[in-house]
C-alpha cells in the first residue's frame, strides 16, 4: 500500500492483505466464515469479524472523522484487445517482464524458487548471465522427485542450487508460527514454503516469485461468449472445495443462520461477479480470480516469504496488469507467451520436461496424448505402483498425506480438533462428524479437516479469550 497525505492507495494486485476496523462491536461474521469454510478464502473484503474489513485492491481510501472509509476505485479490470500480432505481444511481454525484473532486483542477490511449472523458469530466463542468483526447490519425502526440475533449470543457467526434502509431520512444529503469520486467513497444508522457513533468509537479498503467471498468461478454458449463468457455474465448480458445501451448511445450521447456505453463497458469488463489466468470459473470469482469489488467498500465503526477505512479484506489477488487459485472449490462452519466450530466450531451458506434461517438454508437449507418450507414461506409472505395492515403498505425494496420515500425525491433529476451547466456536458433534468422514474417505474430506484445523488455531490464538 502507498500512504499519500490522508489517503491509502492499494495496488492492483496486493502482495499483502491489510485490514481496518469500522465502528461497532467486535462480532463474528458467521456468514463470512461459512463461505470461508467452503472455499478456503474470505470473499471480497470480509474477515472473521463484522467490524473488521480487508482493504480492496486498486482502491483509494480516505477515512473520515467517524472512522468509516470513503473509497474510490482507480483501476477496473477490462478487456481492450489491441490489433497486434502474436510476435508483437511476445516482444512487448519480453521487454516489460525483463525491465520489471531488472529494476526490482538490481544490485540484489536473488533467491529464486524453481518448480516444474513455467512461471519460475520464465523468471529464471530473465536472469541469464547473472552470478548473484541462489535457486532452490523442494519435494515431499517419498513423493514425486520435483527437485529434478529445479536442479535441471539451475544447472542450465549456472545458478547456485539448494534442494530440500519436506519431511512427514513438519507442520506440527511450525503450525503456531504459521497461524501467527497468516492470522488464520488461509489453511495450513498448502504453503509448503513453511517447511523450510528461515532457512533461506541469509543466502540472498530478495525473493523473485512467479505467483500469478499461470493465471494471467492462460485462458480459463471456457468459450469467450459463455453467458452469465455459465460463468457463475464455472466459479461455483472451481471455488467450492470437495465437501465444501457440506462444511459450510453444517456451520450455517449449528449457528442458526436464516435462509439456506447454498443460496447465500451462490448469490454472493453472483453479486461479486456482476461488479466486473467485461464481455469476454475468459477475461472476466480471470479478473474475478485475480480480484478475489489472488488478493485474499495467494497474498495471505505470501507473508511466509515476506517474513524472511523482501519479495519481487513481476506478474503482480501494475504495469503487467495493465498490459494483460490489452492482449488478445488467443495470445494468452495455452501459456503461449511464456512458452515462446522460453524457446526463444533459452532453448536448453525449454527442453527440460514440463511437470504438467511429463515426460514432454515445451517442444513436444502437444503430443502428450500420443501413443508413444502414453506408453512412456504407462511405464512410469507402473514403476510407481511396483515400488508401492511390491516393494512396500510409500508414495505420499500430497502435503496433507504427509501431515495427517499415520499415528503420530493423527494424534497431533486430534489435539487441535478436539481442544476443549474449540467448543466456544463449534459444537464437538460437528467436528467429530467431519473427522469420522475424513477417516472413512480422506481425499474427499481433507479440505474439511484443514479448515477445522485452521478454525481451531483461530479460536485458540485470536478468539477464545475475547468477550462474547
Amino acid at each position: 500500500m502507498i500512504y499519500r497525505n490522508q489517503e491509502i492507495v492499494t495496488p492492483i494486485v496486493p502482495s499483502t492483505v491489510s485490514y481496518y476496523t469500522v465502528p461497532g462491536e467486535e462480532t463474528l461474521d458467521r456468514k463470512a466464515i461459512c463461505c470461508f469454510a467452503a472455499t478456503g478464502f474470505f470473499l471480497d473484503d470480509e474477515t472473521y469479524f463484522i467490524n473488521k474489513k480487508a482493504f480492496r485492491p486498486a482502491t483509494i481510501y480516505r477515512f473520515d472523522g467517524t472512522g468509516n472509509p470513503v473509497s474510490e476505485r482507480y483501476f477496473h479490470w477490462h478487456y481492450s484487445p489491441r490489433t497486434i500480432s502474436f510476435s508483437q505481444s511476445l516482444e512487448e511481454f519480453t521487454g516489460l517482464l525483463e525491465e520489471i525484473v531488472r529494476c526490482e532486483t538490481a544490485g540484489k542477490k536473488v533467491v529464486l524458487p524453481i518448480s516444474g511449472g513455467l512461471d519460475s523458469r520464465t523468471l529464471a530466463a530473465t536472469l541469464i548471465g547473472r552470478t548473484d542468483v541462489v535457486s532452490y526447490s523442494y519435494q515431499f519425502k517419498d513423493g514425486i522427485p520435483e527437485n529434478f526440475y529445479g536442479e535441471a533449470v539451475a544447472r542450465a543457467l549456472s545458478f547456485m542450487y539448494k534442494p530440500f526434502v519436506i519431511p512427514r509431520g513438519y507442520l506440527w512444529s511450525v503450525i503456531n508460527d504459521l497461524a501467527l503469520i497468516n492470522s488464520c486467513y488461509a489453511e495450513f497444508v498448502n504453503p509448503r514454503q513453511m517447511a523450510i522457513w528461515q532457512q533461506l533468509n541469509d543466502v540472498g537479498d530478495i525473493f523473485l516469485l512467479g505467483h500469478g503467471g499461470d493465471l494471467f498468461f492462460d485462458g480459463m478454458g471456457v468459450p469467450d461468449d459463455l453467458d452469465e449463468q455459465g460463468q457463475l457455474q464455472y466459479l461455483v465448480k472451481k471455488l467450492i472445495k470437495p465437501a465444501g458445501w457440506e462444511l459450510g451448511e453444517a456451520f450455517w445450521k449449528v449457528w442458526g443462520l436464516e435462509g439456506n447456505f447454498k443460496d447465500y453463497m451462490v448469490s454472493r458469488l453472483s453479486e461479486i461477479l456482476s461488479r466486473i463489466t467485461i464481455e469476454n468470459a475468459n477475461a472476466r473470469l480471470r479478473a474475478f480470480k485475480t480480484e478475489y482469489y489472488v488478493a485474499r488467498w495467494t497474498a495471505v500465503n505470501l507473508e511466509i516469504f515476506k517474513r524472511q526477505l523482501p519479495v519481487s512479484l513481476p506478474f503482480f506489477h501494475d504495469g503487467m496488469c495493465r498490459f494483460i488487459c490489452t492482449i488478445p485472449e488467443q495470445h494468452l490462452a495455452g501459456r503461449k507467451l511464456e512458452i515462446e519466450y522460453l524457446k526463444q530466450k533459452f532453448p536448453l531451458v525449454a527442453a527440460i520436461p514440463w511437470q504438467k506434461y511429463f515426460p514432454c517438454n515445451l517442444y513436444n508437449y502437444s503430443g502428450f496424448n500420443s501413443l508413444t507418450i502414453k506408453t512412456k507414461r504407462g511405464l512410469i506409472k507402473a514403476g510407481r505402483e511396483f515400488k508401492k505395492h511390491i516393494l512396500g515403498m510409500r508414495s505420499d505425494t500430497r502435503n496433507w498425506e504427509l501431515q495427517f496420515l499415520g499415528k503420530s500425525n493423527d494424534e497431533l491433529l486430534q489435539s487441535y480438533l478436539f481442544d476443549k476451547s474449540f467448543e466456544h466456536l463449534l459444537p464437538p458433534s460437528v467436528v467429530k462428524n467431519f473427522y469420522t468422514l475424513f477417516q472413512q474417505n480422506p481425499q474427499q474430506y481433507v479440505h474439511s479437516i484443514t479448515m477445522l484445523l485452521t478454525l481451531s488455531l483461530f479460536n485458540r490464538l485470536f478468539f477464545k479469550d475475547r468477550p462474547r
